[in-house]
């Protein structure tokens, strides 16, 4: 059965305008610690990251929150591309009130956080960016091509999208491999909150891929805070372009997580968030 995943009862949960028609929607810890905000993946929402945000809740007051065109909060027809992604990131801050946050983002999160610091560099104390979209090696534009994905892919994951939401919950959690693998391990939780996810995304955050990732060369230099990068287990080859780009990043430090996918804290966890605290440590 479909288990129901909510943040605890303790948490606050509300909206903040970020843009003319553009509110997204938040789960907060609360308490005394240093604010550490969490931006999700491409396909996720911010309650996919309520496993690892319970965990530091104890010593942060972490914030999740949902990108626009995903989980509650509002999908305009445009505005996905990195600057505007980083600009609704720090309206959000701006509408807390909140100084000095740590950023935390996995893959289109990372590539968000990374331009944030970027765009607004005196505002972090600190990045965490877990396997960066601008990373992954699929940024055409670092290839002399003008777009990230081509006309015939972005319809494809549009296509996919509308194919999850024609299914129901339970359907999808049977249907769909990577769901009914989450479930045949035992993590009914992890199934649930991405189901979820993708039963909420708009069709529209395909303006993701069609506008691409950021330029790390442009990007990177622009970094003034402590950032950390947490890459999933690749070749040599792909670990010295990381160790290229990240060097580019003034105070910036690169770990690669043997035998870790994309999704680096769900294939080694204990591992992930031992180096995520030891970095948080030392800022």
């Amino acid at each position: 059965m479909p288990v129901e995943t909510r943040p605890p009862a303790d948490w606050t949960s509300g909206y903040v305008d970020v843009a003319e028609g553009v509110r997204l929607h938040y789960d907060r810890s609360g308490g005394d610690g240093p604010p550490l905000v969490v931006a999700h993946g491409v396909f996720d929402d911010g309650r996919c990251r309520l496993p690892l945000a319970r965990d530091l809740a104890d010593d942060y007051d972490v914030i999740v929150y949902d990108a626009r065109g995903h989980g509650h909060s509002d999908a305009p027809d445009s505005g996905y591309d990195a600057d505007t992604r980083a600009a609704d990131l720090i309206a959000l801050l701006e509408g807390f009130g909140v100084a000095d946050p740590i950023y935390f983002g996995h893959s289109m999160g990372g590539d968000t956080v990374l331009a944030a610091a970027a765009l607004d560099p005196d505002r972090p104390r600190a990045v965490v960016a877990v396997d960066p979209a601008c990373l992954l090696g699929h940024n055409r534009e670092n290839r002399g091509e003008e777009r990230f994905s081509s006309d015939e892919e972005v319809e494809a994951i549009r296509e996919r999208i509308l194919w999850w939401q024609d299914h129901t919950k339970a359907e999808l959690l049977e249907a769909d491999d990577e769901l009914a693998g989450h479930v045949a391990a035992g993590d009914e939780e992890l199934a649930s909150l991405l189901v979820d996810a993708r039963l909420r995304v708009s069709p529209n955050i395909t303006g993701v891929f069609e506008a691409g990732w950021v330029d790390p060369e442009g990007t990177f230099p622009e970094i003034e805070a402590p950032t950390f990068v947490l890459r999933a287990d690749v070749d040599e080859e792909a670990r010295e372009r990381d160790r290229e780009a990240v060097d580019l990043i003034p105070d910036g430090r690169l770990r690669h997580v043997d035998d870790a996918g994309h999704c680096v804290f769900r294939d080694r966890r204990d591992l992930a968030t031992g180096e995520l605290r030891s970095f948080l440590d030392e800022v």
